[in-house]
């Protein structure tokens, strides 16, 4: 906490702790002071960053909730403006966890949390095998190289260091393969019993251990999986007879892989992992149209209040230990928006004759689980939405520059965007696409249009110094007036929104992880399920035409099982466009063949 904020925190509380909230004066136009007495406090040290599943998390949730209420609005949830949902927030290590590695008939003991550390991803269970040294763990034939060439390790602990040959490049020509995750597919899918991962020295953040953080689209390796310490690695491969830094030099300059097995090397492993399971609010409340007609048709405006809570998971601080991470423009400036929009509309409730849905998303950080609950349980029917608003981080405009995502996904969106913005008062970034890193990318693949206001990220994204005192009040006053006046065009005029699928949007996202072949599935994280679930298809997609659905759940690719999306990415590799390939998909609790023939990207 900073020293100046603490007088203004003290009075906060103060304010807080009264339990009521300040019924409002009837707002004629979106004032700045309203927006910074919502964002001051769901940003401030007292709220401890929203993390989902935290008591200040359910804090937040109550002041939204509170606010609708005395503005008016009509409670939407499953239960009153709430609808509860549960989510994994972290894992807890159990008691049987443990580490062994005989070399040459010497033993090396490992302690738990310095070490070595179970990943997220990793299964429960007891193992003991022979270790195997599988250099990157990549297998890239098309590049000419292939960790895999020369070793067996079917039964075998298999130890692989994280990376690439490249380094730690975000744009390695490895693609997706550089993922742990990914690797640990492909040991799995050679009969690897277990997989040891750690840093290799060569490589610049080296000696650091993943760590134990739930991942929704692998929550299950099917495997036990742990990371060491790169001391650790280097005490293996010196019993062992060899030198470590010297054979990853030797990859890293090659470009060759030096796997091999050791002659006499032993693991005992045990994992035990407990998830950590707890319920979590979406705050929905509606404010009805008048057309006798149109009222039927809903707008949902959205934005999510979740953020990081003390850091972990996504955090992007220069220091691990835990601190509050206030996330103001991630997201308590589209919260604090969605809240000034709602008191906005109640003012002017006899004008509408759509209805507006306002929906405070949570869960969003761990992968937009609250929106994407919300779409496959919503609480009033989906084909009643015809068209969905999300704002998130929209308090850091710069040189009046605005991004909008979706701007494709219906024929009347540009064209109203550039008439509100016919004095030049924003440089518009616009983005066709509905798929995006937040809320809307849920109800897109429900075939809703959508837009997404954005500021854009910034050097303070995901630190613990996004801060209230950085906001541009002014700049989110101008965009909530923007987003106000697309909002009274759509709900008071009779048009029809009409939807657009955004041609070639997931071909784009699929060349960035090098993937060959063209299917046209729809990843779903809202739930861990073993298999890969789909929340729907691009239209003319293969899988389209193979007859998947939204709700499938695939769980085996050509002969290869798939568990989660890194099985799925995987077992895509053997094939090329043109191929058919016969997959298993869990619809409705049974069992369907469907028969995919690949498209090319």
């Amino acid at each position: 906490m900073r020293l100046f904020k603490y007088s203004f925190y003290l009075l906060l509380v103060i304010f807080i702790s009264c339990s009521t909230v300040k019924i409002p004066d009837t707002i004629e136009q979106i004032d700045q002071n309203d927006i910074y007495k919502h964002l001051s406090f769901l940003a401030s040290d007292e709220l401890k960053g929203r993390g989902t599943g935290t008591p200040e998390n359910d804090r937040a949730a109550e002041y939204i909730a509170k606010y609708f209420s005395t503005i008016g609005l009509t409670p939407k949830g499953s239960s009153g403006y709430f609808q509860k949902f549960k989510v994994t927030t972290d894992l807890e290590l159990q008691k049987n966890n443990s580490l062994i590695v005989n070399v040459n008939n010497e033993t090396i003991q490992f302690e738990l949390k310095k070490d070595f550390q179970p990943t997220g991803f990793s299964a429960n269970g007891a193992i003991e095998g022979d270790l195997v040294f599988a250099g990157y763990g990549i297998e890239a034939e098309d590049l000419g190289y292939n960790d895999y060439a020369d070793i067996d390790v079917k039964d075998k602990i298999v130890l692989i260091m994280r990376y690439s040959p490249d380094g730690e490049k975000p744009d390695t020509k490895f693609g997706f393969k550089v993922q742990s995750n990914f690797k640990v597919t492909i040991a799995k899918s050679k009969g690897a019993k277990g997989v040891i991962l750690f840093t290799g020295p060569n490589t610049l953040e080296n000696d650091k251990l993943i760590s134990l953080i739930p991942d929704p689209s692998a929550m299950n390796a099917g495997i036990p999986v742990v990371s060491i310490s790169t001391n650790k690695a280097i005490e293996i491969f010196e019993k062992a007879g060899r030198n470590l830094l010297e054979i990853q030099k030797q990859m890293d300059t090659t470009q060759q892989s030096k796997s091999f097995a050791f002659e006499n090397a032993r693991v005992k492993l045990q994992v035990e992992l407990k998830p950590i399971v707890k319920e979590t609010r979406n705050v929905i409340a509606l404010l009805e149209g008048n057309d006798p007609v149109l009222k039927d048709e809903v707008v949902v405006v959205g934005a999510h209040y979740d953020h990081l809570g003390m850091g972990g998971r996504g955090s992007l601080a220069s220091t691990k230990e835990p601190q509050i991470h206030n996330g103001a423009d991630d997201n308590a400036s589209g919260t604090s928006g969605l809240l000034e929009l709602a008191e906005f509309f109640a003012s002017k409730k006899s004008e509408l004759k759509r209805s507006i849905l306002f929906i405070a998303f949570s869960g969003e950080e761990l992968g937009l689980l609250g929106s994407k609950f919300f779409v496959e349980n919503p609480t009033i029917p989906l084909d009643k939405i015809v068209a969905m608003i999300n704002m998130d981080m929209i308090g850091r405009l710069t040189e009046n520059k605005l991004t909008i995502y979706g701007t494709g996904t219906s024929p009347r969106w540009k064209q109203l965007l550039n008439r509100l913005n016919s004095d030049s008062t924003f440089k518009y970034n616009f983005i066709d696409g509905g798929f995006g890193p937040s809320d809307h990318s849920s109800f897109y693949g429900k075939n809703i249009p959508v837009l997404f206001f954005f500021t854009g990220t910034h050097q303070d994204y995901h630190k613990p110094s996004d801060d209230f005192d950085k906001i541009n009040y002014k700049g989110m006053e101008s965009i909530l007036n923007l987003v106000s006046n697309v909002l009274i065009d759509i709900t008071t005029t009779p048009d029809k929104i009409e939807f657009t699928k955004v041609q070639g949007e997931s071909q784009q996202q699929g060349r960035r992880m090098n993937v060959r072949v063209y299917i046209g599935t729809i990843p779903d994280y809202s739930e861990q399920v073993e298999g890969f679930k789909i929340s729907g298809v691009n239209d003319g997609s293969p899988a389209e035409k193979a007859g998947l659905k939204a709700g499938d759940i695939i769980i085996k690719f050509g002969d290869k099982p798939v568990k989660n999306i890194y099985d799925y990415m995987y077992a895509m590799q053997g094939y090329k466009p043109g191929d058919v390939v016969d997959v298993i998909v869990l619809r409705e609790g049974q069992e369907l063949k469907l028969s995919i023939t690949l498209g090319s990207r």
